[in-house]
């Protein structure tokens, strides 16, 4: 995040600078790019070290809360792992009784259980976050 910072820095001061340069040396009457290069680099500039205060101030919080959340993660990891693993033997029970019956291409058959797993992982974790 400090690169972040840094590069958003130098390209906002860059930004100014050359701003400031083409309005000192642009004598010519109508459209000024300089101003609009100046605004750029002005708000990139405030923008820039907002998030570098915001994302100080968070990463504290984040290390006091991290040692909390570590066993609670696991819990959920093992829940999640768990209930997929039933989800993947019922679905693999299903087919293998649908392929005695149905033609089912592997590529489609893996595509679903790929698809299903896929959805009730990310069901299963938003669940058991909530409940826990």
């Amino acid at each position: 995040m400090k690169n972040m910072f840094r590069d958003r820095f130098l390209l906002s001061s860059l930004l100014i600078v050359f701003g400031s340069i083409k309005l000192i040396f642009n004598k010519s009457v109508g459209f000024n790019f300089g101003f609009i290069l100046l605004l750029l680099g002005g708000i990139l500039l405030l923008y820039s070290i907002a998030s570098y205060i915001k994302s100080r101030n968070n990463t504290e919080v984040e290390k006091e809360l991290s040692k909390e959340y570590d066993e609670r993660d696991m819990i959920i990891d093992g829940k999640v792992a768990y209930f997929s693993l039933n989800l993947l033997v019922c679905e693999l029970l299903i087919f293998m009784f649908l392929s005695n019956f149905v033609v089912i291409s592997i590529n489609a058959a893996l595509f679903i259980l790929l698809v299903s797993l896929i959805i009730s992982d990310m069901v299963s974790r938003k669940f058991y976050n909530h409940v826990l």
